[in-house]
C-alpha cells in the first residue's frame, strides 16, 4: 500500500482554518448583539452650545421591532440643562412609555415600537437636547436595555451599549455658541403627519363607551402637543385615547397636532365601529313592546265600551 505523506505545512494550515471556521461558529451570539448607541454630529463641545444628541440603534442585519430601556446622564450639577425630549424622525411609532426624565433629569427611560420591524444601522429612537453650561465632562450611557426580534413570537435580543462621553470646553469668545434645537426649529416648515385618527370603543377601555385614538409623526422638530374640537366647542388640550363627549357621534370630531416649531396639522377622526343600528338597541324593542301594551289597552278599552252602549 502507498503511503501518503502530508505536507505539514498544508496541514498546519488546513488545520488553522478549521480552527478559524469553528471559532466563527462558535462566537457568541453578542458579538451580533444590536447595538445602541448616542452620537451628536460634532467632534467638540463648549459652554453655551445647545446640542441635539440622538439614541440610535444598529440592529447588526436582524429585524427588530422593540426597544426599551434608559439612557443616563452624568454631569456636575447645574453643567446641563435639559431643554427638550423629542421623537423627531424616530422610526418607532408606537409609544407605550414615551421618553420621559426622572425627576433629577439624571435619566430618561422609554419604550418604543415599530409594528413593521426595522433593519437598520443607525436608526433613530429619540432625542435629547442639551445645554451646555459649564466646563466638565458629561457622560450619557444606555443602561438595562432590551430588543426584541420581529419574528411574531417577542424573542429578546441581545444588546450591546457604547456610552458616548464628552469634555465641555470654555466658551469660544469669536464665535456664537452653536445652537442645534433653534436651528432646527426656526427651519421647520413642514406640518405633522397624521398615522391615525379613528373612534372606536372596547370593553376595556372608558368603560365600552366611544373613544378617540390618534397618533402623528413630525420628522423635524417633534410633536408639542394635541387638541380635540367636538362639534362647536372650542379646541382643548388631549391625550390619546380621549373619552368623547357626544357618545351619540353626532358631533364631528377633529384633531389638531401642533409640533415643536409651531406647525400644526388638522384632520377628522374616522369612526370605526359603528352605533348599533336602532332596531338592535334593547331600549328601543322596550319603548315599542310599551307602546304596543298600550295601544291593546286603549283598544280594549274603546271595544269595551261599545259593547256596554
Amino acid at each position: 500500500m502507498e503511503k501518503i505523506i502530508m505536507n505539514p505545512v498544508r496541514a498546519n494550515k488546513k488545520i488553522y482554518l478549521s480552527i478559524l471556521v469553528l471559532s466563527a461558529l462558535l462566537l457568541p451570539y453578542s458579538v451580533f448583539a444590536s447595538n445602541i448607541y448616542i452620537d451628536a454630529n460634532h467632534p467638540d463641545f463648549f459652554v453655551g452650545d445647545t446640542i441635539i444628541f440622538s439614541v440610535r440603534v444598529d440592529s447588526e442585519n436582524k429585524n427588530i421591532n422593540a426597544v426599551e430601556g434608559s439612557v443616563l446622564l452624568d454631569y456636575l450639577a447645574g453643567s446641563v440643562s435639559l431643554i427638550d425630549i423629542n421623537t423627531a424622525g424616530s422610526k418607532f411609532s408606537l409609544w407605550p412609555g414615551k421618553p420621559l426624565p426622572s425627576e433629577s433629569n439624571t435619566s430618561i427611560s422609554f419604550v418604543g415600537g415599530t409594528p413593521d420591524g426595522l433593519n437598520s444601522k443607525d436608526a433613530i429612537i429619540f432625542n435629547i437636547v442639551l445645554r451646555l453650561q459649564k466646563v466638565g465632562q458629561i457622560t450619557l450611557t444606555p443602561d438595562n436595555l432590551s430588543a426584541y426580534l420581529h419574528d411574531g413570537k417577542g424573542t429578546k435580543d441581545k444588546v450591546s451599549v457604547k456610552n458616548l462621553v464628552m469634555d465641555v470646553l470654555p466658551e469660544k469668545f469669536d464665535s456664537r455658541p452653536r445652537d442645534d434645537w433653534n436651528n432646527l426649529t426656526s427651519n421647520d416648515k413642514t406640518p405633522p403627519e397624521f398615522i391615525e385618527a379613528i373612534i372606536s370603543h372596547d370593553s376595556y377601555v372608558f368603560n365600552n363607551q366611544y373613544f378617540v385614538s390618534f397618533f402623528a409623526t413630525d420628522k423635524d422638530s417633534g410633536i408639542a402637543y394635541y387638541e380635540i374640537k367636538e362639534g362647536d366647542r372650542d379646541f382643548v388640550r388631549a391625550e390619546s385615547p380621549y373619552l368623547i363627549r357626544d357618545q351619540s357621534l353626532k358631533s364631528i370630531v377633529q384633531i389638531k397636532a401642533v409640533d415643536k416649531a409651531g406647525n400644526e396639522s388638522i384632520t377628522k377622526a374616522k369612526i370605526t365601529v359603528l352605533p348599533a343600528p336602532f332596531y338592535k338597541n334593547i331600549l328601543f324593542w322596550i319603548i315599542t313592546l310599551l307602546i304596543a301594551v298600550l295601544i291593546f289597552y286603549v283598544l280594549r278599552l274603546i271595544l269595551k265600551r261599545r259593547k256596554n252602549s
